[in-house]
């Protein structure tokens, strides 16, 4: 049995990777949003959320971690991934020039 000092450095070893996952899903998202503002669509796609939602719950549910959590835990990314969305948006382009954007 490993000692609980062990167990918690692997567990700051995955938060760090999970923080550096995140920074690359936002750098896609901005990614996301030229071409978004380049052809004139809407920022928020309520289609391809749920899309996600469903994709992630199941992935949850075949490594055995419950779907609402994960459910939960991906509409707080898919929030401030938004956020980060419209704020580049709004740094770059000066504003949300896309189609309709809600």
């Amino acid at each position: 049995m490993r000692s609980l000092n062990d167990v918690r450095v692997e567990i700051d070893r995955v938060d760090e990777e999970l923080v550096r996952l995140l920074a690359r899903r936002i750098q896609l998202v901005r990614e996301v949003a030229d071409v978004k503002v380049v052809e004139g669509t809407s920022l928020v796609d309520v289609l391809r959320e749920a899309k996600v939602i469903e994709r992630v719950r199941r992935i949850g549910s075949e490594l055995g971690v419950n779907p609402e959590s994960v459910e939960s835990l991906f509409r707080v990314i898919m929030l401030v991934c938004l956020k980060e969305e419209l704020a580049y948006v709004e740094e770059r382009y000066g504003g949300r020039r896309c189609g309709e954007d809600g």
